[in-house]
């Protein structure tokens, strides 16, 4: 899958839908939260009260045998087998109801609502009733109505009070309804120990439902902050993939197309002129206009209410290039130029649209597998890619390596845009990047890939940028174990890395159409066994 390289910069998935004004202005999120949180808390209220619809029908026929007791102990009187007809009707209205719930989707939750609970809050106050009336301790059954109700179906207090306050009023009301006090309802309501046992039954069950509706509107509002913190607009995050100097990239799903997607969010240190939200906007949208397919497809961006710049890409199956050196070490020659091959077709698109990605580097380069089971490269990250009609207004700014990453692999922000072990000398000079600068960042990185180490090392960050300025790379294939390279291949990348942008090939086309013919066929793992190999390969 698609993973940011936990040590480059990062981007993290986005809050809200991008919505961008016809002139490109006054960019913002509409986030659409409260929408999508009714459509997620109805969709959860329907899925509680299915759930309490089927505990109702497997629970209920239990408490037959609290009939069964109280009718050989404190009630002989008892109906027992309307008692246990009664607990049967309402395990068949559970299990109907749970049934026909299931397949009405569009009926209305708060009739599913009234439903479930209104029904069996009847029967068990009708039961209360007949055993004894204010007395009967058979009210437990409507207090652990109301304790379910309020624990398995949480949400707003205010939309679930009158499906609770019912519940408990239907234990008084039975009694009135149902209750043996003869007609006479004044003797009744005047006789102190019916009032009492009122009183001492009534009580607790409003304070549980009380607490039970403050309980469920608080775990309604964390289920509220937990959706806003996950969602950005149409995509929902479900997991951190990594994070670097420029941001986070975030694992998503896109909710109307029901798709896996990979968002990057960049955090600005400082854009109080707006300058940095509009360049991102338009180089964005240049961004998602690239359409060759060895370039990650970028397919929505923006920025978030508290400023971050996103941008959603496709999710890819497979690991970047820095992952595959690691796990494999140093790779044959041809498979390596034909990475290369793919790599240079996306960055010459970028090229024609005066795009220049400026942190190439094999962590941004993306080994995808595709359906058919091939590999091929895409380039990732364009997330600092920038118009080099913009870089001819960029003054030379001098070196501050105070500011530049104790790790070179490290993307490096506010002097030098881009890796410093594969950034091009002239840019740490601090002339504007060019394609020209993209090409020796390439070159950088298949050196790295078919040798195992970069192009220049050094014990401190200002010795490796000191030796990228001043001095000369060895060839490549004096870098490999036994020196199994091509004399192209090592002529190739020396142009590729010369010090002067001016020597080095004129586009990455030409760079391209120079790695081709030392490239692997399509699909194949390598066209030569490096321990076969006497002398100089011979390229098939």
């Amino acid at each position: 899958m698609l993973r940011g390289d936990s040590g480059a910069d990062c981007t993290n998935m986005a809050k809200g839908s991008a919505t961008i004004s016809p002139k490109g202005r006054n960019t913002q999120i509409r986030e659409n939260l409260s929408v999508r949180f009714r459509r997620e808390t109805t969709s959860l209220f329907r899925t509680r009260l299915l759930t309490a619809a089927m505990f109702g029908a497997l629970l209920t026929p239990l408490f037959g045998a609290v009939d069964v007791l109280a009718w050989l102990t404190w009630r002989p009187e008892l109906n027992l087998p309307a008692f246990l007809v009664l607990r049967f009707a309402m395990t068949l209205w559970f299990a109907a109801l749970w049934v026909f719930l299931s397949q009405a989707d569009e009926l209305p939750v708060a009739a599913m609502d009234w439903l479930i609970f209104a029904p069996p809050g009847m029967a068990l106050g009708y039961m209360a009733a007949a055993t004894g009336g204010a007395a009967s301790p058979y009210v437990a059954g409507t207090t652990l109505l109301v304790a379910a109700r309020t624990i398995l179906v949480p949400g707003e207090a205010k939309r679930h009070m009158p499906v609770v306050a019912f519940l408990v009023a239907s234990y008084p009301l039975s009694i009135l309804i149902f209750g043996t006090y003869r007609g006479n309802l004044l003797a009744w309501l005047s006789d102190a120990e019916e009032m009492g046992y009122l009183a001492a039954n009534l009580f607790p069950l409003v304070a549980i439902a009380g607490v039970g509706l403050v309980a469920s509107d608080m775990i309604h509002a964390m289920h509220q902050r937990l959706v806003s913190a996950r969602s950005l607009g149409r995509y929902k995050i479900k997991k951190e993939l990594g994070r670097g100097a420029m941001g986070v990239v975030y694992l998503a799903w896109h909710r109307d197309l029901g798709r896996p997607c990979v968002i990057k969010v960049v955090n600005p240190e400082k854009d109080d002129s707006g300058a940095l939200r509009r360049r991102f906007e338009r180089e964005a949208r240049e961004t998602s206009l690239l359409s060759s397919p060895y370039t990650v497809n970028v397919f929505d961006f923006g920025i978030t209410q508290e400023g971050q710049l996103f941008y959603v890409m496709e999710y890819l199956d497979g690991e970047t290039l820095q992952e595959r050196l690691d796990s494999e070490g140093p790779q044959p020659f041809d498979i390596v130029s034909r990475w290369m091959a793919y790599a240079c077709e996306s960055l010459a698109e970028a090229h024609t649209r005066m795009l220049v990605h400026r942190d190439i580097k094999p962590a941004n380069l993306f080994l995808a597998r595709t359906a058919d089971g091939r590999e091929v490269v895409k380039v990732l990250d364009f997330g600092i890619a920038r118009k080099t009609d913009d870089g001819a207004a960029v003054s030379r700014k001098r070196l501050r390596l105070e500011n530049l990453p104790a790790d070179p692999e490290l993307t490096a922000v506010g002097t030098i845009m881009g890796t410093p072990l594969y950034v091009a000398p002239e840019v740490l000079r601090g002339d504007p990047a060019d394609h020209r600068a993209d090409q020796y960042s390439l070159a950088a990185s298949a050196y790295h890939l078919l040798t195992g180490r970069p192009v220049f090392t050094g014990s401190t960050i200002e010795e490796l940028l000191l030796r990228t300025i001043e001095n000369p790379p060895l060839p490549p294939s004096e870098r490999l174990e036994g020196g199994r390279l091509p004399e192209g291949v090592d002529s190739i990348l020396l142009r590729a890395l010369s010090k002067d942008p001016e020597e080095r090939f004129d586009s990455m086309e030409a760079f391209r159409q120079a790695f081709e013919p030392y490239a692997a066929a399509h699909g194949t793992k390598t066209s030569y066994a490096l321990d076969d190999i006497e002398g100089e390969p011979t390229v098939a």
